[in-house]
């Protein structure tokens, strides 16, 4: 029988805060969270921890493909926030 196997990767606090951060905005839900780790864990280099800048760089470029799928009022708050989240 295959076992799975999961990678373990570290991610710095501030960069968990960020996530959170974004959770807390309405701008990420669970299912955008495990997404966006999945992308990190895929762009992720083996024994680096994941910094605030991959998270932001990587939230930043999900955020802007489901864009258009958001409801405009989750579109304005987004585009209202996106200069002090992204800049």
């Amino acid at each position: 029988m295959a076992r799975a196997t999961y990678e373990h990767v570290e991610i710095e606090p501030a960069a968990s805060d960020f996530v959170e951060l974004l959770r807390e905005l309405g701008h990420l839900d669970d299912a955008g969270i495990e997404v966006l780790t999945s992308d990190l864990m895929r762009a992720g280099s083996s024994g680096k921890p994941v910094t605030l800048a991959d998270v932001r760089r990587q939230a930043a470029l999900q955020l802007f493909d489901l864009r258009e799928q958001m409801r405009p009022d989750q579109r304005e708050l987004l585009d209202a926030e996106w200069g002090r989240l992204f800049a």
